[in-house]
């Protein structure tokens, strides 16, 4: 499954009624037979994680963990351009192999680099949060007429 699944219209509030239904408890699988197979925590949480963003109307693709991706590719996940992807991966930032002449980086190497660069960002925003409101800048802040502080 390595191209994106979309909901169809058709199916829309049948995904949003199995998200509800999913955020309440686990479901247990049913065979044609009538044998009941309860379904496993790991399968259940990504289940669950698929299904809301389906409910979201969002796009899904699955990919296995080893999965070898393009710059392109990789450069799409990130949400940066393949040139500063390249500039990543031979600066030493992020691991990578070459095919003959073209760059391959693994899915799980990826998605490293982009947990790390999210954390970075949230201390770094943390960081200037504080540094605000330590500065005593949010007590200038103005509300504007007809406006509301949150």
């Amino acid at each position: 499954m390595r191209k994106p699944v979309t909901v169809p219209r058709s199916e829309q509030n049948q995904i949003q009624q199995l998200d509800r239904i999913l955020r309440v408890t686990a479901p247990a699988l049913v065979t044609s037979s009538g044998e009941k197979i309860e379904m496993p925590g790991t399968v259940y949480t990504l289940l669950k994680k698929i299904v809301g963003y389906m409910a979201l109307g969002q796009a899904v693709t699955l990919l296995p963990d080893r999965q070898v991706l393009t710059t392109q590719r990789a450069a799409d996940i990130l949400g940066v351009s393949r040139p500063f992807l390249v500039k990543l991966l031979e600066s030493g930032v992020m691991a990578h192999h070459r095919v003959g002449n073209q760059r391959r980086v693994y899915l799980r190497d990826v998605l490293e680099y982009a947990k790390k660069r999210d954390e970075q960002r949230r201390v770094a925003l943390d960081h200037l949060a504080r540094d605000a409101y330590e500065a005593g800048l949010y007590e200038r802040n103005v509300i504007p007429e007809g406006g509301s502080d949150e």
